[in-house]
């Protein structure tokens, strides 16, 4: 056998989901290779407690640690840095926690927040260059302006106030009564500055994702006017206001004609 053959031999039994895992071993090494096994188990458990504290607190020390064992058996570790163990872990909690949403709503903004902290460092587009960029825009441009957005932003639809139940851990304040939604509503992760931050969309959420999926300035229009009547424009522009001053915009771009 080579050291290779080894190498892989002793990875599968160390990863491996069963408890018999080093039985065709050598028996005097089998003890020492069993702790060896269950200090690796720990160890990652000890990484994903550090990564999600807050759903840690959550559901408690045993639910943890079991819920983050069985995570570790179906999705091994496949990258050269612990960071990334918790990847997907919060589809793992919606699998085991099917009648507790907020469960895995609550690992996914922690994991979010995260990666948002080591996303790519973009130039956001400020209020100022916003304006100089607009101030000659005919009603052609600002239909045809099409927003990017900064590289570590994500959001999703929740059905429960995680963010509220995150807060309330950070803070060390009383969780709220009643954290299920009357209705699913999108959750908004990114960094400003140096700071992760989240927030929950109100009526913008539609203007959001018609962005998110390539319409233009004209189409968020379209989307907010059939939501909110009339008032759709103006709200379509505050949202816009709102994520540029949030820093949340990377880039805008109108190809229509301008005036000049």
């Amino acid at each position: 056998m080579t050291m290779v053959d080894l190498q892989r031999r002793f990875h599968a039994a160390v990863t491996s989901p069963g408890e018999t895992a080093f039985e065709d071993w050598d028996p005097v090494l089998r003890p020492g290779l069993a702790v060896y096994r269950n200090a690796y188990r720990a160890r990652l458990i000890e990484c994903l407690r550090s990564t999600f504290e807050k759903t840690w607190t959550w559901i408690g020390d045993e639910s943890f640690d079991a819920a983050a064992a069985h995570h570790l058996i179906v999705k091994p570790p496949q990258s050269w840095t612990l960071d990334d163990a918790g990847a997907g872990f919060d589809e793992t909690l919606a699998q085991l926690f099917p009648n507790d949403p907020e469960v895995a709503e609550l690992a996914w903004l922690e994991w979010q927040m995260q990666q948002a902290f080591i996303a790519a460092d973009d130039p956001a587009l400020d209020a100022a260059g916003f304006a100089a960029l607009s101030k000659d825009f005919t009603e052609e441009a600002w239909a045809s302006l099409r927003v990017s957005f900064v590289t570590g932003m994500r959001s999703r639809r929740v059905r429960t106030d995680c963010g509220a139940v995150w807060t309330a851990i950070a803070t060390d304040r009383e969780i709220p009564a009643d954290i299920l939604l009357a209705e699913a509503r999108t959750l908004v992760v990114w960094r400003q500055g140096l700071s992760p931050r989240f927030r929950m969309l109100g009526s913008e959420a539609a203007g959001l994702e018609t962005l998110q999926q390539g319409g233009t300035f004209g189409d968020m229009c379209e989307t907010m006017v059939k939501r909110l009547g009339a008032s759709g424009i103006e709200e379509a522009g505050r949202a816009l206001g709102v994520w540029i001053a949030q820093g949340l915009v990377r880039r805008a771009e109108a190809s229509a004609q301008q005036n000049r």
